[in-house]
């Protein structure tokens, strides 16, 4: 009977901790921040990366840079190199123009990388940077030959630009979202924070969409 009660009280803390450190959390001053639309839509979408983690999103632009997963997505460390793209439920979803804005500059025709094989001298692999008002946002690791708009398009919130890859410096099937804004002289990236219906998205939230 003790040691029930004693489970029983390790997990009432260990629930209360989690919900203590969300509340502390979101109530956090936001820097100066820019508002999306969220890139995905039709499920349950988790943030896998938020910001810099260990040995990912090292740049400094990439302060506040999000990796998305479809909800249901199996950890990439347990798939081997022959696993199939196809039966992952992140690759070949569609995504979404974020913001109203022009395409300032695409990247196609980086073939789609095998699970936990990265290939670190394409980035991004297939990508897509869209001017939005006074910010740029970039969306990397698409699927080859799935860009649906080219540079100096006009792209509305919620047109569908491209479709979820698995391209370029990655081990599974994701979308690599950041937002930045220029320096005076145009030298430096300044990384901005991203809401998405006024929610600053961290490491395994789940955005509903």
């Amino acid at each position: 009977m003790k040691r029930i009660l004693w489970i029983v009280l390790i997990i009432g803390v260990i629930v209360g901790a989690y919900y203590l450190i969300r509340t502390y959390r979101d109530n956090l001053p936001i820097p100066d921040n820019v508002t999306l639309e969220f890139p995905l839509k039709n499920g349950s979408f988790v943030i896998t990366n938020s910001g810099k983690s260990y040995d990912i999103h090292t740049l400094p632009v990439e302060e506040y840079a999000l990796d998305i997963t479809k909800q249901g997505n199996d950890l990439n460390i347990f798939k081997s190199v022959n696993s199939s793209l196809e039966d992952d439920p992140t690759y070949g979803i569609s995504v979404y123009s974020p913001c109203y804005g022009n395409v300032k500059n695409t990247k196609d025709g980086v073939k789609d990388q095998p699970f936990r094989v990265r290939d670190r001298s394409a980035g991004g692999g297939n990508s897509i940077t869209i001017g939005c008002d006074g910010f740029d946002v970039y969306m990397a690791h698409f699927k080859s030959n799935t860009l649906l708009v080219k540079e100096g398009d006009i792209v509305n919130v919620g047109q569908e630009i491209a479709k979820v890859g698995n391209s370029g410096n990655t081990t599974g099937p994701h979308l690599h979202l950041m937002a930045y804004m220029w320096n005076e002289d145009n030298t430096e990236r300044i990384p901005l924070p991203m809401l998405f219906l006024g929610r600053y998205l961290y490491r395994w939230d789940i955005f509903k969409n």
